[in-house]
């Protein structure tokens, strides 16, 4: 990419406008990896999250006015113990999802 971005700025005809256009084309294919990688690690993110909520609303729903401190410990764990489920389970997705990234930013070089 910067070699196509000094050799844009080499190009001496061209005018301002035609060299910013010309850096832009050439960060093109680094930005289009930056937005993917952005998406399928906030997609992670909200995976995980979405998990870690289905785990509240578990234990949320078995709470009553007259759950005594004893429960409520019960819960707690109950609760801790799911939300590392999730940690677990979405830790043992990374290189499968990492496996994915690295061929479709290869696939960017490609092209």
């Amino acid at each position: 990419m910067h070699g196509c971005a000094a050799a844009c700025c080499d190009r001496h005809d061209s005018t301002l406008e035609q060299v910013h256009r010309c850096i832009e084309e050439c960060s093109g294919k680094v930005s289009s990896a930056q937005t993917y990688i952005q998406n399928e690690l906030a997609s992670f993110q909200d995976r995980l999250q979405r998990c870690v909520l289905q785990c509240q609303d578990r234990v949320k729903d078995q709470i009553l006015p007259n759950t005594t401190e004893k429960q409520v410990k019960g819960f707690r764990e109950e609760y801790e113990q799911c939300v590392v489920r999730c940690a677990d389970t979405h830790v043992d997705l990374m290189p499968n999802l990492l496996k994915k990234m690295q061929e479709t930013i290869a696939s960017y070089s490609k092209n």
